[in-house]
C-alpha cells in the first residue's frame, strides 16, 4: 500500500484528532469515548512528528545549502 501524501502535513493529522474529538463527544459509551479520545491523542502526535519532519527537513536544507556556497 503507498503512503499516503497526508504523512507529511501535520494540519492532516490535526484534522483528524478534530474529528476523532468530535466522535468521541457523541459516543453513550465510556470505553469507546474514551478510545476515540486515544485516537485523538495519536492523531496529535502523528501532527507533531509531520511538522517536526518538515523543519529538520528545512533545517537540513539550510545547512547544505550554506555549505555549498563555503
Amino acid at each position: 500500500m503507498p503512503i499516503s501524501s497526508n504523512i507529511n502535513d501535520p494540519e492532516y493529522g490535526q484534522q483528524r484528532a478534530k474529528e476523532a474529538r468530535l466522535l468521541a463527544e457523541r459516543m453513550p459509551d465510556e470505553t469507546v469515548k474514551q478510545t476515540m479520545l486515544s485516537v485523538a491523542e495519536e492523531c496529535d502526535r502523528f501532527a507533531d512528528r509531520a511538522a517536526l519532519r518538515y523543519f529538520e527537513e528545512l533545517f537540513a536544507r539550510r545547512v547544505i545549502g550554506d555549505t555549498k556556497g563555503s
